[in-house]
């Protein structure tokens, strides 16, 4: 994924997706944070582009919804079908 020109690591991604899913609420900030530590450069608000494309992602395939002024991951239900 490229954000303002920086292109962005998959471990990067996957440290955002992993701070989304550590507790029951988070909001952008934290992500982008989350994003700095990972090496993605806060100039020009890359690491805050970043999370808010993550965010949006995620939102839209279903798996967090807003509540308040924060956002919300759905852990989805495991289901046998075997």
């Amino acid at each position: 994924m490229k954000v303002q020109g920086y292109e962005v690591k998959p471990e990067q991604i996957e440290a955002c997706l992993a701070r989304m899913k550590e507790h029951e609420y988070f909001q952008l900030y934290q992500i982008a944070g989350t994003a700095e530590r990972a090496g993605v450069p806060c100039a020009n608000d890359t690491a805050a582009r970043l999370a808010d494309r993550l965010i949006q992602r995620e939102r839209k395939r279903g798996n967090l919804v807003r509540w308040r002024q924060m956002w919300k991951p759905l852990h989805t239900k495991k289901t046998n079908t075997s």
